[in-house]
């Protein structure tokens, strides 16, 4: 009798020595090339669902736990160089402190008074049905990203971006997180962007049900397909669903969790849209 139980408590030290052997937390922060610290920035493993998103301080935690050391972390966010390792070698440093590099996108010189453009207008439109959205009261779904393919073969600019909202309650300021990225193999690809699109607002700043960020100062032009994609900020408190077209057969929509793999929707489609200007 006593020797089992003396194997049972052993048995249990082994047991909680394992599970802490395998949980696994790396802290940090990111920084610029000059050691100011970056918000927002987006920290995972590549192909999988696990990351965070830098506070104020550039700081972050990663859980690691039961990945394989084999895998790469990544950081990215706009306007700077993205970083990758492998997460064997970046376990081994002293400090995970990670500086970023900016990034300069060449921006083509343009003579728009020269030329005759119009606006037009892509994507879609639509707020009387919530598509998807985000909830405070259900965390992890506060990571996820959505993305739109545009289809494009002409050189236009990007003027506004646009997100219709079905339902929202929120009392503190709200900020959302936009990108432009090229296609690659019909997926999300590189930002196009030189900055953080970041779009702070509050209720009062939603007119008409929508909300539009204005980056035609951001000189993002364009000649190709591309992506818009967008998240909300990891602070994020209260509710907030964007519209859509839920019967649509769903050909060009994105969703992500971190760096885990792009996923199709199967059906519907966001109501984010573009205004651009476009050459005739």
């Amino acid at each position: 009798m006593i020797i089992l139980i003396e194997m049972s408590f052993r048995y249990v030290i082994i047991v909680l020595f394992a599970g802490q052997l395998f949980a696994q937390k790396i802290s940090g922060r990111i920084l610029t090339d000059k050691e100011g610290p970056v918000s927002d920035a987006r920290i995972g493993v590549e192909n999988e669902n696990v990351g965070d998103i830098t506070d104020k301080t550039g700081s972050y935690t990663l859980d690691i736990t039961n990945v394989a050391k084999s895998k790469v972390v990544k950081v990215e966010i706009s306007g700077y160089e993205p970083f990758r390792m492998n997460l064997s070698d970046f376990l081994v440093l002293p400090d995970h402190t990670i500086l970023l590099k900016n990034k300069s996108i060449e921006i083509p010189n343009i003579e728009v008074i020269s030329k005759k453009y119009v606006m037009k207008n892509f994507g879609t439109k639509n707020s009387k049905r919530a598509y998807g959205g985000y909830n405070s009261d259900k965390p992890e779904r506060l990571f996820r990203e959505y993305a739109i393919k545009v289809k494009n073969n002409k050189r236009i600019k990007i003027k506004n971006i646009n997100i219709s909202l079905a339902y929202f309650s929120f009392e503190q300021p709200a900020a959302i997180i936009f990108d432009v990225q090229d296609s690659i193999n019909d997926l999300p690809g590189e930002s196009q962007v030189n900055e953080t699109l970041k779009l702070t607002f509050t209720k009062d700043d939603i007119k008409n049900n929508t909300l539009s960020l204005d980056v035609s100062d951001k000189n993002i032009w364009i000649d190709q397909d591309f992506f818009v994609s967008f998240r909300v900020s990891e602070d994020f408190k209260g509710e907030l669903y964007f519209g859509g077209n839920i019967f649509a057969f769903s050909k060009n929509t994105y969703y992500r969790s971190y760096f885990g793999e792009w996923q199709k929707y199967s059906s519907g489609e966001p109501s984010i849209n573009v205004d651009v200007l476009m050459e005739k």
